[in-house]
């Protein structure tokens, strides 16, 4: 078992009553729409913060960045991660001059996001899968998300996942 499915499971049973909220909540809800409960679990520091909120304002607790999405951003990010950022610079940079070009101006859109604060765990491309999982799983369960330290040099990693509510109103 993985370290962040063992950490996971963790801060679900210590949340567990968090999930039990979000549950009576969906359970009196008719029909999906964006004020459907969902919890998010920030497990990043030693003090576990647990959330339930509508799905459509997930934005407001997990940073999203348009910026990310790029697919030379992600390849930059990867390559960062792996090596270091200088080594992802001299690979995207250097070569195929429209891809050089793609990623300068997605790189300053991450910049321009830092600076404004958004400091993006996350992408819109993840946002909208989430929110239609989430669409998917109701009435049957609460979507979730967990924000947990990061591995092998990244900052943090996030797992969404269901948690069905038969057997949190049980």
């Amino acid at each position: 078992m993985s370290s962040n499915r063992a950490r996971l499971d963790v801060l679900v049973a210590e949340c567990r009553e968090t999930f039990v909220q979000a549950a009576i909540k969906l359970n009196a809800v008719r029909a999906w729409d964006f004020s459907c409960p969902c919890v998010v679990l920030d497990g990043r520091a030693d003090e576990i913060k647990a959330v339930v909120i509508g799905v459509g304002s997930i934005g407001n607790v997990v940073p999203t960045s348009a910026a990310i999405d790029s697919p030379e951003v992600k390849e930059w990010l990867r390559i960062a991660t792996e090596k270091s950022p200088e080594v992802a610079f001299t690979e995207l940079l250097n070569g195929d001059e429209e891809r050089a070009k793609r990623f300068n101006e997605a790189y300053e859109l991450l910049i321009e996001e830092r600076r404004t604060g958004i400091k993006g765990l996350w992408s819109t491309d993840d946002l909208c899968s989430f929110v239609s999982r989430s669409q998917a799983a109701f009435p049957k369960a609460i979507s979730a998300i967990a924000l947990l330290p990061g591995q092998k040099g990244q900052s943090h990693s996030i797992l969404t996942f269901e948690s069905d509510i038969t057997s949190l109103l049980s």
